[in-house]
């Protein structure tokens, strides 16, 4: 995405849940839009205070808090119950590499029909699943 892209779909997305912009609420979210590596707060933290050393832990876990309780941060726990995050909130799957502990997007498409669960009333989606992934399989780890 483009700086000016990126810029306005968080204004957008915040605008739209009434979240008031601040500097360090933006560039947590950036962050997290442009990092697709599902990181830990302590990985978002270590990132940004280089920028601005005045950030703080709290902040992000705050801004974190906020963005989530908004829909537009997703919460991911791996099998060892590491907290990861997630800036992409469309339905999608995580594949958790049980060697090297990176975590991965995979598409749900034909996957899984939540309409199938008619009647329910569905709070959270949550598929994932846990092997090597494509390096570590080819390293024989």
């Amino acid at each position: 995405m483009k700086e000016v892209d990126i810029v306005q779909t968080i204004i957008n997305r915040f605008s739209s849940r009434d979240i008031r912009l601040t500097p360090q609420r933006i560039s947590v979210y950036r962050y997290l839009l442009e990092n697709r590596i599902h990181p830990t707060v302590e990985t978002v933290y270590n990132a940004l205070k280089v920028d601005n050393p005045s950030l703080s832990k709290t902040t992000i876990y705050n801004t974190v808090d906020t963005l989530t309780k908004a829909g537009l941060v997703k919460v991911v726990r791996t099998s060892e119950g590491e907290v990861r995050l997630d800036g992409y909130t469309h339905d999608h799957g995580h594949f958790y590499c049980r060697n090297c502990g990176e975590v991965f997007d995979f598409s749900l498409e034909g996957c899984f029909a939540p309409d199938s669960l008619n009647g329910f009333q569905m709070e959270e989606f949550d598929v994932h699943a846990i092997g090597l992934c494509g390096s570590c399989r080819k390293a024989g780890k």
